[in-house]
């Protein structure tokens, strides 16, 4: 069966066995889920390869299925190797699947950046000559932190195969980094030079993804982006709103608290149609994890239609420089608009 890609386009990262599940609700664009959580859970790494991950999650919409490697950084080292990976991806029968890799953190000693940078590469190649069917397609990670690295990373991909999709991976820590890897600027840089070295293929944007953060990868030449956002940032006690980002509504030690919404944000949130605020409101937002996490996948999935609509409108800019300008990538959005890529 072939699911329908339409671009740009925003997965929602969701624990395999996670709740609340948006897609039993309304309609989302698409869904992607971890490997390796899957292989830890005996029973439902079973009835994935049994069933299918489309069958077992009841989700008949587009599925991408990361491997995992991301826990490398936490964890230092993998208990699983890409054979274990790449089984799990054709009997489950994801519309993606993403390579084994070894992302890296900034400020990684130059051995060791090359070290992982040469691991994914080759994981990169085994699983592409071990692939005995069609689906899934196999996605492989680019892993840089400047242009040069990435056109070198880039060549030995083409030498790989053929691609239809390229990840860019390693770019989370610099979003917040102001040091080392660069920050939000490099994370720009690297994704238009990206755009601009395989202009005919897709290109995704791991991990950054939020309903403000996503609209500069866009504009910067990404096609999709993956957020867990929308469920994370609920567990901490914030909504989203369109066009503004996160506002805490309960109270959290390590956060910065806005009990008191502003008159236009409340006035935003009182025409939110999601299933929450149709029924129930603020009180119900303040008051439930899986009401915070419907209300901001349903922000999400809105902000992304819209994005859409303003693209083929020739609108788009427009609408960046009216939420971005008024919010702290002002000056990343500024940059992005110097780089040149999509305007």
């Amino acid at each position: 069966m072939k699911r329908e890609i339409d671009t740009p386009f925003l997965w929602f990262s969701q624990l395999v066995d996670g709740s609340p599940k948006p897609w039993k609700h309304f309609d989302i664009d698409g869904l992607m889920v971890n490997a390796y959580e899957i292989l830890q859970k005996k029973n439902t790494d079973k009835e994935v390869r049994e069933r299918g991950i489309h069958r077992y999650l009841r989700f008949e919409g587009p599925i991408a299925m990361d491997s995992g490697g991301f826990l490398f950084m936490k964890k230092k080292s993998l208990d699983v190797d890409p054979q274990r990976i790449l089984e799990l991806y054709e009997l489950g029968k994801p519309d993606l699947g993403v390579v084994l890799d070894h992302p890296l953190e900034p400020n990684l000693r130059p051995l060791e950046r090359k070290r992982r940078q040469m691991k994914s590469l080759k994981n990169t190649g085994y699983m592409v000559k071990s692939k005995k069917s069609r689906n899934p397609e196999l996605i492989p990670v680019i892993h840089g932190h400047s242009s040069q690295t990435v056109s070198w990373y880039i060549r030995a991909l083409n030498r790989v195969s053929d691609f239809k999709t390229y990840g860019i991976g390693s770019l989370v820590p610099s979003v917040f980094n102001t040091k080392g890897a660069g920050g939000i600027y490099n994370v720009l840089r690297i994704v238009s030079h990206v755009r601009k070295k395989v202009p005919d293929k897709r290109i995704h944007v791991f991990g950054i993804g939020s309903t403000l953060t996503m609209h500069l990868m866009f504009y910067a030449g990404a096609d999709s982006v993956d957020s867990s956002a929308w469920r994370t940032k609920a567990a901490f006690g914030a909504i989203q709103l369109s066009g503004v980002g996160d506002r805490y509504i309960t109270p959290r030690k390590r956060h910065k608290i806005y009990l008191n919404l502003s008159s236009a944000e409340k006035e935003i949130l009182a025409r939110c149609k999601c299933p929450v605020c149709r029924k129930e409101g603020l009180e119900e937002l303040k008051r439930s994890f899986k009401a915070r996490a419907l209300h901001n996948s349903w922000v999400f999935q809105k902000e992304i239609e819209k994005t859409r609509e303003l693209i083929k409108k020739d609108e788009y800019e427009n609408y960046l420089q009216k939420i971005l300008t008024r919010s702290t990538l002002s000056n990343a959005f500024k940059y992005a608009v110097k780089l040149g890529v999509r305007g």
